[in-house]
This record gives structure tokens, sequence and C-alpha cells, in this order.
């Protein structure tokens, strides 16, 4: 089994000094395969954030196209009223 040593310092003599917490937490098979599987749930996570904000940019981007369709076609119809109405009717 492994011990986790934070850091090695060197004194002003030069001698190497490791730096350990006083309860040792040591990298065991199972803390290693726990840490694995937590950075594989995380990568997971952003792979599937990354496709739904992918497939809600596109659903954006089409309602917005659709939204201005719409409003195009109804200012059509708004400008072909008012140049009906500014023709004036001839009655023969």
């Amino acid at each position: 089994m492994l011990m986790i040593i934070t850091s090695i310092l060197f004194q002003i003599t030069g001698k190497k000094v490791s730096k350990a917490p006083k309860i040792q937490r040591l990298a065991t098979p199972l803390t290693l395969q726990r840490k694995l599987t937590r950075i594989a749930e995380k990568k997971k996570r952003i792979t599937k954030a990354k496709a739904e904000a992918a497939e809600y940019q596109k659903l954006f981007a089409m309602r917005l196209k659709e939204q201005r369709e719409r409003d195009c076609e109804s200012l059509a119809k708004r400008r072909s009223k008012l140049s009906n109405a500014s023709k004036p009717s001839v009655v023969a």
C-alpha cells in the first residue's frame, strides 16, 4: 500500500523533508478504483451536458427560424392590407 505524501520540502540544510498527514490516507486499490469511477462519472456528466446543450441549441434555432417566418408573413399581410387600403377604388 502506498502512503500519500502531500509534498517534499527542502530545508535550509539541504535535507529532504516529506510532509504527510497525521492520519495517513493509504492509496489502496479500492480508493484508486473509487477515484477512477468518480472521474468516469464526471466525464460522462460533461459529455451528456454537452450533447443536451447542442440539442437545445438546434431546437432553439429551429423555433427562432419559425418565429421569424411567422413574423415575416404577418408583416407581409399587414403591408398588403395597407397598400390595398391606400389605393383608391375605382367604381365604374
